[in-house]
């Protein structure tokens, strides 16, 4: 009867530190499969985010554009001596402005996904400093910096529209 016992105990033990290693196992499954879920929702959260970035630098940079083309082609129509200021926030990225061919104006803007560039076409002949061009293309060295510019345009003749930070 005893060794009944002793049988019937071990049995008991046996079963008891088999119940525990299951609780565990399960545990464990239960902490990869939260890993499983958490890791690709993380990484997927941080590229949407990466990109919405991107989006709103090319948005900023459209709307500058946009707004420096208006208002040159305005300035245009109005007349010789027509003149006005904008204000422009310049995004971070942002690292050069050309005017080429005197229709052109591009953004250069550098990114973690490489180097893009943003065009926009003038049906206006727009001019800058004699200084900064090279040939056909113009640079606007101070638009290539981040931060708030304020730049001149002006009806300068009939021909075209110059361009100038002040």
């Amino acid at each position: 009867m005893a060794k009944s016992r002793q049988v019937k105990g071990k049995c008991l033990q046996v079963f008891a530190s088999s119940r525990l290693a299951q609780s565990s196992l399960e545990y464990l499954m239960i902490v990869a499969l939260t890993f499983a879920i958490i890791i690709p929702t993380t990484y997927l959260f941080f590229q949407y985010s990466k990109e919405s970035g991107q989006e709103l630098i090319d948005a900023q940079v459209t709307k500058l554009g946009r707004s420096i083309v208006d208002s040159a082609e305005t300035m245009f129509y109005s007349g010789e001596g027509s003149r006005t200021i904008l204000e422009l926030n310049v995004p971070d990225g942002v690292t050069d402005v050309l005017v080429i061919d005197g229709r052109e104006i591009v953004f250069n803007i550098t990114t973690s996904f490489g180097t893009s560039e943003i065009v926009f076409f003038s049906r206006v002949n727009i001019t800058t400093l004699g200084a900064n061009c090279n040939a056909k293309v113009c640079r606007i060295p101070e638009l290539g910096q981040e931060g708030f510019k304020n730049l001149k345009l002006e009806s300068i003749d009939k021909n075209s529209v110059s361009l100038e930070t002040v």
